[in-house]
């Protein structure tokens, strides 16, 4: 007969084991289709992913009102009240629904979250899902408010820029999630813009290969478009993370400082104390020693 004791102790694993998958398995994560917003820290992701709640909310807040959760809690007991009926017309289906329960659960959990930290797989990078329509929006409001009060409200937070458009980091994927948001951009009125390109833990997306073919589909939209590479109105922010690629178009991001919230705040001081930060920040990009700078704007 196998000891208490032993029994207990391979018992216990089990249950740790499955716990940790549990967990595992509810991480929220980076996926096609999302909006939000990247921000970027030298220390301290925690402290990061809770200044960027605050921030976010905070302005939310002020712009849309705060949110609903009654409306949603409400909404959320309804659904799960018809799946409960569903439940009873068969038994033999029962894991088929409990599967599709939990599934319903978490798009409802996803769905009453204004806001919500996802996993990058990548240092020092944070990314906030946003359930709102208009991220660039928020991020304009929140930039213009801190040039203006001089208050950054964070410590650890280095850039937090809104993000329009994720999409798997391949080339055919990348040009399909940037012609609809070149054609909100580019079609209507001519005008300058640039290419803002980074790249982390991912060699397979060169640069001079992706700012010729998204110039190529900027150029597309209206002949008119010009490269400005020191007073572009608009421009295109690509982040590439692992597998993963972040786009956006904002107006006039490097005149806010690249949304560097810390410079916005600070705007006399010296321009070494923004170098020093944009160096530090450099640190979490891996590169290889041959291989171009992370970040470059179109030619």
């Amino acid at each position: 007969m196998e000891p208490t004791n032993k029994k207990s102790k391979m018992t216990n694993k089990y249950h740790q084991k499955n716990k940790k998958k549990y967990y595992q398995g509810n991480k929220q994560v980076l996926q096609a289709g999302q909006r939000g917003f990247f921000a970027t820290c030298n220390i301290n992701e925690k402290g990061c992913v809770r200044e960027c709640y605050n921030l976010l909310n905070h302005y939310a807040d002020i712009l849309y009102g705060p949110e609903q959760p009654k409306e949603a809690e409400k909404k959320e007991s309804e659904e799960q009240k018809t799946a409960g009926e569903t439940g009873k017309v068969s038994d033999d289906d029962d894991d088929d629904l409990e599967a599709a329960a939990a599934k319903c659960r978490e798009t409802l959990t996803q769905r009453k979250v204004r806001f919500q930290n996802v996993e990058t797989g990548t240092t020092n990078c944070i990314f906030i899902r946003t359930q709102l329509d208009d991220p660039v929006g928020l991020g304009k409001h929140i930039v213009n408010d801190i040039t203006t009060t001089g208050k950054s409200m964070s410590r650890f937070v280095l850039r937090l820029v809104p993000i329009e458009a994720v999409c798997r980091a391949n080339m055919p994927d990348i040009i399909a999630a940037a012609g609809p948001l070149f054609d909100k951009h580019f079609l209507k009125e001519p005008t300058s813009y640039g290419i803002i390109f980074n790249h982390r833990y991912n060699q397979q997306i060169k640069r001079d290969q992706i700012i010729l073919d998204l110039a190529d589909l900027v150029n597309s939209k209206n002949v008119g478009n010009k490269v400005d590479l020191k007073q572009a109105k608009k421009s295109i922010i690509v982040e590439v993370l692992r597998g993963w690629c972040l786009l956006s178009v904002i107006d006039n991001y490097l005149e806010s400082k690249k949304y560097n919230l810390a410079e916005l705040a600070n705007p006399s001081e010296k321009k070494s104390n923004g170098d020093n930060d944009s160096k530090s920040e450099e640190k979490s990009v891996e590169t290889d020693a041959a291989s171009p700078p992370a970040e470059q704007h179109a030619e």
